[in-house]
């Protein structure tokens, strides 16, 4: 790496080659209209949940509620014979179950919340 090129430039140039020609100007127009000195691009803040993987949860084949324990939002998380679980209604999406996970790999996951549209019941047309 002679050429004056560093590690970081060099990792970039990779970076763009392998987006798309449409991701790499987005992420640049967002970069754009980000105010100075913050990390973060402007954007809407999307709402989060989490989720428990069971495959991973210590609770199902011991004993763990670290995470209901920890849960700074009251009923967000309930335990249900041993089993923790996430009322998705009451969830924040804090992240701070995600952190206090003690599975060797981490069982819960905060996602972006999908909205759903809700049944409603088709209105009595007048007839």
């Amino acid at each position: 790496m002679s050429s004056g090129l560093s590690r970081r430039g060099l990792f970039s140039l990779l970076g763009r080659s392998l987006r798309g020609p449409a991701e790499a100007t987005k992420a640049a127009v967002s970069t754009a209209i980000s105010k100075p000195g913050s990390p973060e691009p402007a954007t809407e803040p999307q709402e989060k949940v989490a989720v428990i993987q069971g495959r991973f949860c210590l609770a199902y084949t011991s004993f763990c509620t670290v995470c209901s324990e920890r849960c700074p939002v009251p009923g967000a998380m309930k335990v249900d014979r041993g089993i923790p679980m996430v009322v998705t209604d009451l969830c924040t999406g804090c992240g701070v179950c995600h952190d206090a996970c003690p599975s060797p790999t981490n069982a819960v996951l905060v996602i972006p919340r999908r909205r759903s549209p809700r049944f409603t019941p088709p209105s009595p047309s007048a007839t």
